[in-house]
């Protein structure tokens, strides 16, 4: 969500400390700490605001408690904002803000464009693309110096490498509707003795300026910050389902590693494809990505889970599982529908003798049972194993990869195309970003996002579901 309108709404200055700025840009265009050079060559458009006379956020939804404001303000002198200009309003710049040369860093950067990783080099142009920020070392003053790219009213920003050591500042908004030409805080460098303490102090003062967060002080640490748990994903990925689940948690307590928490991660929504039945689930979710392209008709779990009957895993005959079976199934699967996919691919028709896509799954049906669902085998679970107190289950930022699917929810929904923002397209490929450009998103009208939420969320808590993993997050830098 990019930050409100910044407008001052407290002075920092009201504490009573008004030191000058230990960072500075000289006539010579050197950005500067205490005199050490950190940038040479800064364009003319390129300007430098420190933070103690730079306009802050207005908004009162989570003010900053008096001692962040505190902190903040007697460190003020360590920090301060870069800035540019161009001639005419444009929704994506790319911009030098200087040269980079001889100076030791370690830096973040989206190697994919939700997945982070570290880097270091001593040239701007070592940097890589989509760079999230640069620790840099002063060895002259035995200190550190923090550049993080920062969000300016619609627009984003990150640094990517440019040529002789330039720094390229990429700022773009996502939108060709969105556009601006002016910035005043669209990149923040805060300097320190400590990396730890700087990294503390700048986004203390990062969090005063743009008011869309909290720093993990004013934070109260969710019950399973220090739980032993397990998530689903990497022993059943789509496969998931009542009696694997059962048994992998049975596992871990047979063996001495009592569960306190438990993801059931992607496999237990009710998801489908454009081209399939609206109100029933996919059968074909074997093929690599398929389920990128499935959208959420329905809140409740999937047949897979709903079909458990209360008690069905705490009988003597409950079903029984073996994980080497379930992965050759899982494994003669896939290949059913990699070689679906080659024969599609070469222009064949689909050969008749080769068997249909199926589920996997243990639960059998019996006449007049009752089914109970998700909350009936999270009431088994907790009640067989004590204390497994959290369940928490995925779901995508959207609802399901490929969002809700239209006229099936209750909500108003349609799908977007989707494109990739500039900025990300040199990232690394990978097919869940290819796979969602392919296939859109079932987008709800953004009046009703909260209903969305509260529709899946209020069925969760109903069944006993404490928390969500929320993924697919990388969909908000698509437009």
């Amino acid at each position: 969500m990019p930050p409100p309108n910044i407008i001052s709404s407290f002075s920092l200055n009201g504490y009573g400390h008004n030191q000058s700025c230990r960072i500075s840009l000289s006539p010579n265009r050197e950005i500067s700490v205490d005199g050490v050079t950190l940038l040479s060559d800064v364009p003319e458009n390129v300007k430098l605001f420190p933070f103690s006379s730079s306009p802050h956020s207005s908004t009162n939804d989570s003010p900053p408690t008096p001692q962040i404001l505190k902190s903040v303000n007697s460190k003020s002198q360590n920090g301060a904002f870069i800035g540019l200009s161009v001639a005419k309003p444009l929704d994506r710049i790319l911009n030098p803000v200087g040269k980079l040369v001889d100076r030791k860093f370690l830096s973040i950067f989206r190697f994919k464009t939700w997945w982070s990783t570290m880097w270091v080099g001593s040239n701007g142009s070592d940097l890589q693309m989509e760079t999230q920020l640069v620790l840099l070392q002063i060895p002259e003053l035995q200190s550190y110096a923090l550049v993080v790219p920062v969000i300016e009213r619609s627009f984003r920003s990150a640094f990517h490498p440019g040529r002789d050591g330039e720094v390229v500042l990429s700022v773009e908004s996502g939108s060709t509707k969105i556009k601006a030409n002016s910035f005043s805080s669209i990149a923040y460098l805060h300097v320190g003795d400590n990396p730890f303490d700087l990294f503390r102090d700048a986004f203390a003062a990062l969090r005063v300026h743009l008011g869309t967060f909290r720093v993990l002080q004013e934070k109260s640490p969710p019950n399973i910050v220090d739980k032993f748990g397990w998530c689903t994903w990497d022993a059943f990925y789509l496969t998931v389902e009542p009696v694997g689940l059962w048994h992998g948690v049975k596992s871990f307590f047979d063996n001495g590693f009592p569960l306190r928490f438990l993801i059931i991660d992607d496999g237990w929504q009710s998801i489908n494809m454009d081209h399939e039945n609206p109100v029933e689930d996919s059968k074909d979710l074997t093929g690599l990505g398929s389920q990128m392209l499935c959208r959420l008709y329905r809140f409740k779990e999937n047949e897979k889970f709903a079909k458990y009957s209360a008690g069905t895993m705490l009988r003597k005959d409950a079903p029984k599982f073996k994980q080497s079976e379930h992965d050759k199934t899982f494994r003669e699967m896939v290949e059913l529908a990699e070689k679906k996919k080659a024969m599609k691919k070469r222009g064949n028709k689909e050969d008749p003798n080769l068997p249909e896509a199926r589920i996997i799954e243990y639960l059998k049906e019996e006449e007049g049972s009752q089914r109970g669902g998700l909350k009936a085998l999270i009431a088994d679970l907790r009640g067989k194993f004590a204390g497994l107190n959290d369940v928490y289950v995925w779901h995508a930022l959207c609802g399901a990869w490929g969002g809700v699917r239209p006229g099936i929810s209750g909500l108003e929904a349609e799908v977007t195309r989707a494109r990739l923002a500039p900025g990300l397209e040199k990232t690394m490929y990978d097919l869940a970003v290819d796979m969602v450009v392919k296939g859109g998103i079932g987008l709800v009208n953004p009046k009703q996002a909260a209903d969305l939420y509260e529709g899946m969320h209020s069925y969760l808590a109903d069944v006993g579901v404490t928390g969500v993993k929320v993924d697919v997050i990388h969909v908000i830098h698509v437009y």
